[in-house]
């Protein structure tokens, strides 16, 4: 195992501009950290704007550094990452900015999630001083699609690789015409989390640096700016406006996660003295509230904000369906203190109301 502090040199954080990039940058700067962080263009002041705040409110510091994800395999990191003690690669293209980047590909989010990845952990080899990678995983690498032999309350842990209990990721993911799905075009982002993550494993078995995983399920919590509405916070912010595209996935299960208990679990993981090369952190529900269905995340958040038409009066029909995965280890082994879901929520559509994303009553 590897344990480090402020005491050992500067870290980098690469996607730092990115909601769970930006989270991570403020709470490593918050207990003291000079942190490298890697951001596509740091031009943009649109995406630089809070981590500059962050710098300014120390007490440790933030050096912004333009690193492209796609050309990691010509050195683009090397800068960033030298004399640094750890490097927490949270980087993924995930295709939020098309308007800027273009349209991503399954293929291209493939070779950004896994060949990129490599490339990186080849920048940390090179530094010479990296100790230790924190990854920024998925519980798409843990969950995937269910099994026959699964029960509808299974409880996914970190033992689970991308759900199911056949003998092969293939055979887990087989079609009904007898064809896997389980390839880098027809499941780019899961397979993709996968493969970075045995490929980050076996790269500290031969090197000496730890990799360890996070694996973040439905990150919610405050945006720091407006880049920041895309995804899960999107949706939220879709049904605050009274929009009825929630019914897009139908009864959807949901299992939250704060991106500050994310930030909090990734720093805790550094300075583990148990975490060690190959673990790996759901950072999920805590418990059964934070697993909510469809419909009663909708009421919940109708609750919190009663001057809101949530999602224009839709409700899905009732459903005991829930996405079952907890952050006990998380708890347990790092000392995690995550966040109620009441709480995540609030935060999250009070930013949303205060970035002027969403209007103060609908």
């Amino acid at each position: 195992m590897t344990i480090i502090s402020p005491a050992d040199g500067p870290v980098a954080v690469t996607g730092a501009s990115g909601f769970v990039g930006s989270h991570l940058v403020r709470n490593l700067v918050e207990h003291g950290y000079t942190v490298h962080a890697c951001l596509r263009d740091t031009r943009r002041a649109d995406k630089t704007a809070y981590l500059i705040d962050i710098d300014n409110t120390g007490p440790g510091s933030v050096k912004l550094f333009s690193c492209d994800l796609y050309k990691a395999a010509d050195g683009e990191y090397d800068e960033a990452f030298a004399g640094c003690s750890a490097v927490f690669h949270v980087a993924a293209d995930i295709g939020s900015d098309a308007a800027t980047y273009g349209r991503l590909s399954p293929l291209k989010q493939y070779e950004g999630l896994v060949d990129m990845t490599v490339a990186i952990l080849a920048s940390c080899k090179k530094a010479g001083t990296v100790r230790q990678v924190i990854y920024t995983s998925s519980v798409a690498a843990v969950l995937g699609p269910g099994a026959p032999d699964r029960p509808s309350d299974y409880m996914f842990t970190e033992d689970d690789w991308a759900g199911g209990s056949y003998e092969t990721l293939e055979e887990r993911h087989m079609g009904e015409d007898g064809k896997t799905l389980w390839t880098a075009e027809a499941r780019a982002y899961s397979k993709g989390k996968v493969d970075a993550e045995k490929a980050g494993f076996a790269f500290g078995i031969e090197t000496g640096i730890d990799v360890i995983s996070i694996c973040p399920f439905h990150v919610l919590g405050p945006l720091l700016g407006v880049p920041h509405d895309a995804v899960w916070q999107h949706r939220l912010g879709l049904a605050l406006k009274g929009e009825s595209k929630m019914e897009e996935r139908g009864n959807m299960a949901w299992n939250i996660i704060d991106v500050r208990d994310i930030a909090q679990a990734q720093r805790l993981a550094a300075e583990s003295d148990v975490a060690t090369n190959g673990s790996r952190y759901c950072l999920v529900a805590h418990d059964e509230s934070g697993e909510p269905t469809g419909d009663e995340f909708l009421d919940l958040v109708q609750e919190l904000f009663p001057n809101h038409n949530v999602c224009g009066g839709f409700r899905p029909e009732p459903t005991d369906r829930r996405a079952r995965c907890r952050c006990t280890k998380a708890i347990n082994e790092l000392g995690l203190k995550p966040r109620s879901a009441r709480e995540t929520l609030r935060d999250t559509g009070n930013s949303l109301i205060e970035l002027g994303i969403v209007p103060e009553s609908s």
